[in-house]
């Protein structure tokens, strides 16, 4: 497959990117993988969601999603993509040298659908008790593993169904406080919009959902998750 042109991330570039993740929760990297690449992987993640031969293990429904699970064993262009290398830099600049890979997921929305609940994902890492209102925002929240989300179809208004979040939610302590409208300090959802090949980074315990596809076009997102090694 051929690369995007522009991936040649420097190592400001990189302090710029955890800078934003690790504040905000979330920051979209621009351009990470070109329109062939992102053509090709569409089409094999339908390919593999239409053929009946495709193993029970590899697909499932969150909410009305459908989800391509563990596609790295299903094909090497998936594969690939555990190894690419904007990607990996990307995900050692968070999780620190040597971080392992875990998983390969492709989202599929198609219109009407959403995986649209507030949550975050897993568990609550670091709860706090009712009298202590967050975590000091002069703090690093740790990471130890995260999710590396890949846009393979634009994602440029609000109907299209882009990824939301409450910036800085992760110092929060909590679950989201609402299913409606969340809000952590005096700040509420902020959309994810980009263009097919951008990526975007999710810290797991920042709150945020899949708006609804209100399109009418399928939403697809790659996401591939990264720990780290111990």
């Amino acid at each position: 497959m051929d690369p995007a042109p522009d991936t040649l991330l420097t190592q400001q570039d990189l302090q710029g990117i955890t800078d934003e993740f690790f504040r905000e929760g979330c920051v979209l990297v621009p351009t990470v993988l070109s329109a062939n690449e992102v053509a090709i992987l569409r089409n094999k993640a339908d390919e593999y969601a239409a053929n009946p031969d495709t193993p029970s293990k590899h697909i499932s429904h969150v909410g009305t999603a459908l989800v391509l699970r563990r596609c790295q064993e299903l094909d090497p262009v998936f594969a690939d993509m555990v190894r690419h290398e904007p990607i990996v830099r990307i995900a050692e600049a968070v999780l620190g040298t040597g971080a392992t890979f875990n998983a390969l997921n492709i989202i599929r929305n198609e219109p009407g659908q959403a995986i649209s609940n507030w949550h975050i994902d897993d568990v609550l890492e670091f709860p706090l008790p009712a009298e202590i209102p967050r975590f000091d925002s002069r703090m690093r929240m740790p990471v130890f593993w995260m999710t590396v989300q890949v846009a393979l179809s634009d994602i440029e208004r609000l109907e299209h169904g882009p990824t939301q979040f409450v910036p800085g939610s992760h110092y929060s302590g909590r679950k989201p406080n609402s299913e409606e409208n969340p809000e952590f300090d005096g700040r509420g959802p902020k959309s994810v919009f980009c263009k097919a090949g951008d990526v975007y980074l999710t810290n797991h315990q920042c709150w945020h959902r899949g708006a609804p596809n209100l399109s009418d076009r399928t939403r697809y997102i790659m996401q591939l998750q990264y720990a780290q090694r111990w």
